[in-house]
């Protein structure tokens, strides 16, 4: 229960994001299941999945996403409790991207 609303708080911030500052350009609900839970499109074009969950969140799923889109980097927003970036994924603690 938690995670549906945690991936509705971001769902909110990205669209608020794209309406008002036009970042992302673009942002999708990934088609695929067991996929990522939304795909941003940069300016550029670049997809970017995002994997958002509570509790620990396996890289598998962000991991997938990253060689099917051919991204440089995906996005783990979880309660992970620090930013950092390792092998490609940038991990951010929901909490820090509330105050987006």
């Amino acid at each position: 229960m938690l995670g549906i609303l945690a991936e509705n708080l971001i769902a909110s911030y990205l669209f608020r994001m794209k309406e008002t500052l036009n970042i992302p350009t673009r942002f999708f609900y990934a088609p695929e299941k067991e996929g990522v839970d939304f795909l941003l499109q940069t300016g550029a074009g670049e997809i970017i999945p995002v994997e958002v969950g509570i509790g620990k969140k396996g890289e598998g799923q962000i991991k997938k996403s990253i060689a099917r889109y051919h991204s440089e980097h995906g996005v783990l927003i979880s309660d992970t409790e620090e930013i950092s970036m390792k092998k490609g994924i940038v991990c951010i603690p929901l909490t820090n991207f509330a105050f987006v």
